[in-house]
């Protein structure tokens, strides 16, 4: 009896634990989870939209807040607060609708109010005028119409709406907290702010009556690792789920992990040769120019002034910015034709000698020593005069005192204008906008045109006449384009590479 007892007690356990292997996997399968955690290489600056300059704090604020657009990974804008807009025939108005029942933090419906308060709060900042300075006003019109004024037409100004720096705010709580909404920020956003720890981390979680829906993961903490390498190792033992802006050091390595993921795509910044055009400059001398155009060998420069992050560029913008064309091209590398033009211009060789300055940053000052050594083998010695970053800012971009240099822009707004009008037109000289001292009416006429354009297709021409004279004066010569790096791991779902290198954790999911 006592065996057939245990027989039966042993045969039982059996069929349960058959049956449970028997439903699968799943019902021992540990619980979905609920958080995401985002390393960033520096911290956040503010959380007050109207008053942030830089990317990451930009990054930050697309999650708590809402704009009026958004920009996609695509290119395109998408209505988002604004469901559609109407632009007036002369182009200075453009009356935008406004979504309506859409929820701030604390509950309160947004409002026209809002909306016209945000944008004229912004568009006094002294922190967003490069963005907000092609904008006069905003006012309320009715309960579901705004209206925005420009002092001129201005073709990509979507994209400026489209950044985080112009985000709906609610009236109401900046009244409330004035100088302290920065740490206590009331949007539309996907997500609640809920603390920071200055130097550690920021946690947010989710709003759950976001009007763009529920966020799929629930929690989001942000974490501040200034030391890139310890941000990168902090990836591959998954203390940290998503990089933003891996160092490229460490690109190598989190490339070969089969548990992550490398996002890389075009950035939205162009490296270019910039020579001094002013009158006390050897190189106001065209034909000097073209000679130096001749001997840059860009895939040299991408190897060994970049590492080889980054790709060849030759146009005066990047491939990420509207009116990019990808078919244009500069002077090939020819260093025998580099050595005739110079005689042609009357340089014997090792007659001249020129003065490379550059920042310090290993990302100009290591292209700034490929381009020394075009300048030797073509016959032109240099001296080669690193500065620390304010130091250069000033004495080169503002003050001129240079010969020759490398420098990098970036289209903020993605589009040649943002590019080309600050390098190249007349009316940007100082300021650390034209330092190359460029001065060409032709040229000048071509940008305004291209500025106040409504056509696309006029516009693209007109970007591709303008580079033309550029490549003919070598006023500049355009280099390389960055690329943004971003790594996560392989179960992160919803990552995606951004022109502007924007992510919206609030699409992530596991």
């Amino acid at each position: 009896m006592y065996c057939k007892s245990i027989r039966r007690t042993w045969t039982v356990a059996f069929l349960l634990l058959a049956a449970l292997f028997l439903t699968g996997p799943a019902s021992f399968a540990a619980p979905a989870r609920d958080d995401v955690i985002i390393g960033y290489v520096s911290e956040t600056r503010e959380l007050d939209p109207h008053k942030s300059s830089d990317t990451i704090t930009w990054q930050t604020l697309m999650q708590v807040f809402d704009t009026l657009v958004r920009l996609e990974a695509d290119g395109s804008i998408r209505p988002w607060l604004a469901e559609s807009w109407k632009i007036s025939e002369n182009g200075k108005e453009v009356l935008f609708k406004i979504r309506q029942g859409v929820k701030f933090h604390n509950g309160d419906v947004m409002t026209t109010e809002d909306v016209a308060y945000s944008l004229n709060r912004s568009i006094k900042s002294p922190q967003t005028v490069k963005f907000t300075g092609v904008f006069t006003s905003a006012e309320a019109v009715d309960g579901s119409t705004v209206k925005l004024i420009l002092p001129n037409p201005y073709a990509p100004f979507l994209y400026c709406l489209g950044n985080p720096c112009m985000s709906v705010v609610s009236k109401a709580a900046v009244e409330k907290f004035g100088d302290k909404f920065g740490r206590n920020p009331v949007g539309t956003g996907a997500y609640k702010y809920v603390d920071w720890i200055s130097g550690q981390k920021m946690t947010m979680t989710r709003f759950d009556d976001c009007w763009h829906g529920a966020a799929p993961i629930k929690d989001l903490t942000i974490r501040f690792i200034t030391n890139t390498s310890t941000a990168a190792i902090a990836l591959e033992k998954g203390e940290i789920d998503f990089l933003h802006v891996p160092a490229s050091p460490d690109l190598p390595a989190l490339a070969a992990n089969p548990n992550l993921v490398l996002y890389t795509g075009p950035g939205g910044g162009y490296y270019h040769i910039s020579f001094n055009n002013g009158k006390e400059s050897v190189f106001r001398d065209k034909a000097l120019r073209v000679a130096v155009s001749y001997a840059i060998d860009r895939e040299a420069m991408l190897i060994g002034g970049l590492d080889g992050n980054g790709g060849i560029c030759e146009f005066p913008a990047a491939p990420a910015a509207f009116g990019y064309n990808p078919d244009f091209k500069q002077n090939e590398y020819n260093l025998d034709k580099a050595k005739k033009l110079l005689k042609e211009a009357g340089y014997s060789e090792g007659q001249l000698k020129v003065r490379i300055r550059t920042n310090e940053n290993a990302q100009y000052a290591k292209p700034c020593e490929m381009l020394q050594e075009s300048l030797r083998q073509m016959g032109i010695n240099s001296t080669l005069e690193p500065l620390e970053r304010a130091t250069y800012l000033d004495e080169v971009t503002r003050k001129f005192d240079y010969d020759v240099s490398i420098y990098l822009i970036t289209a903020s707004v993605p589009d040649c204008d943002y590019t080309m009008y600050t390098r190249l037109h007349s009316k940007m000289l100082g300021a650390g906008n034209n330092f190359t001292q460029t001065n060409i009416p032709e040229l000048d006429a071509l940008l305004d045109r291209a500025r106040v354009s409504q056509d696309p297709k006029e516009r693209f021409q007109l970007y591709t006449q303008a580079a033309q004279i550029v490549k003919d004066t070598a006023t500049l010569i355009p280099i390389l384009y960055n690329v943004y790096n971003n790594a996560a791991t392989k179960n992160l779902k919803g990552v995606k590479y951004h022109p502007q290198n924007y992510h919206f954790f609030y699409e992530y999911s596991w």
